[in-house]
């Protein structure tokens, strides 16, 4: 995209891996995972998506039916689909897992529980009807495939993709004046592997976020705590009992989405000669295990524990951080920054130990910031860590 456009391009990724496949990895491994689904929104309001998994479509009964066909290695992205979907520039994306029968609903709604006693029976009529396809590919409990995408644009419009059918099931406007969506995701996430997301969150350039219910997509609660400048980022939590959403307003909430209220709010401090500008949280998340958070802003980047509310990093880089992933394993946790400078270094979250030598090495710089004025193909926009890969 050209170094002139404003708003930021978006992309998000579903992976999963089984236990079973991790265990058998060695070092040597390419430590690829088992399954990759990757999409972007354009600056021209076009969705497109790369599978590692390659679909098929065919004709049964009058009915268009994609059936997925795996590779032999499972290593190579091919392109599954690409779609115009929004008038003006796609602004967010989140994907959802597909619910499984084995997967527990975990939410307060009882209508909606009532209504999956009601489809058991549908879906055990649905399993044997469609058995031939299950010989085409195999799902594992533990291996979620990718349910439904979430796409918000600059045209106000929110659409709703099947991704194992490839077509649109919902397409609906925000409420009145309040804006076009800048970021949104599903409740829980897609990362949570314990519950199926049944609601979706969406931040507004008015500074209002919609918590939708993701049955009817009707709207629950409109949750008010932003100024006028918009929401920047959001990230709900693991469980999907609370989120937090950063702003352009320079503060930092946490949301209680069970009561649908605000729950703390924190401010960053203002900068500038009369300190009367106030920051921009351009990226905000939760580590997997919801323990910690972390933020960034301008060229800072802050990690915290929840129970204690201590920093576990607080750096400043030489250029702006656009995007914030938590990646890590038996190694320890680590947080990777995309910047704008082209850099993208990785960063050590913990406490210095006591014995710890002061030079201890705590940090790497994965890809180097280039030695020139950045241009649009040099900066890195964005980052998403990947599940089940090294």
């Amino acid at each position: 995209p050209a170094a002139t456009k404003k708003e930021e391009p978006s992309i998000t990724v579903l992976s999963r891996q089984t236990s079973a496949t991790m265990a058998k990895q060695t070092i040597t491994d390419h430590r690829f995972p088992q399954r990759l689904v990757i999409v972007a929104g354009t600056y021209d309001g076009v969705l497109a998506g790369w599978d590692t998994v390659e679909h098929v479509r065919e004709q049964d009964k009058n009915d268009i039916e994609l059936k997925l066909l795996r590779r032999n290695d499972g290593t190579h992205l091919k392109l599954s689909f690409a779609m115009a979907a929004h008038e003006g520039s796609v602004r967010c994306l989140d994907i959802s897992t597909a619910t499984s029968p084995s997967m527990p609903v975990k939410h307060g709604d009882s209508s909606e529980e009532k209504n999956t006693e009601k489809n058991k029976k549908r879906k055990r009529v649905d399993e044997s009807k469609n058995n031939e396809d299950d010989k085409v590919v195999e799902h594992s409990d533990e291996t979620p495939e990718p349910g439904s995408l979430l796409s918000g644009g600059f045209d106000e419009t929110i659409n709703v993709f099947n991704l194992q059918k490839h077509n649109q099931t919902g397409e609906l406007k925000t409420p009145n004046d309040l804006g076009s969506p800048l970021c949104c995701s599903f409740a829980p996430p897609s990362s949570s592997s314990t519950s199926p997301s049944t609601h979706a969150l969406v931040g507004l350039t008015s500074g209002k976020v919609v918590l939708y219910k993701k049955r009817d997509w009707s709207v629950q609660h409109v949750l008010s705590g932003h100024d006028d400048g918009g929401v920047q980022c959001l990230a709900v939590h693991p469980t999907g009992r609370m989120a937090l959403t950063g702003g352009r307003d320079g503060k930092i909430i946490l949301w209680d989405l069970m009561k649908g209220r605000l729950a703390f709010v924190h401010k960053l401090p203002s900068r500038g000669k009369g300190k009367g500008r106030k920051e921009t949280v351009n990226h905000i998340i939760w580590s997997d295990d919801g323990n910690r958070y972390a933020f960034c802003y301008g060229t800072k980047i802050t990690a915290r524990d929840v129970t204690s509310g201590e920093d576990l990093l607080d750096v400043d880089l030489p250029g702006r951080v656009n995007q914030l992933a938590f990646i890590g394993g038996p190694e320890g946790l680590f947080v990777a920054a995309a910047c704008d400078d082209g850099g993208l270094p990785v960063l050590e979250v913990g406490q210095l130990e006591e014995e710890e030598d002061a030079n201890t090495r705590r940090a790497i710089m994965a890809i180097e910031p280039v030695e020139k004025v950045v241009a649009g193909d040099d900066r890195l926009k964005c980052i998403k860590s990947v599940a089940g890969g090294s």
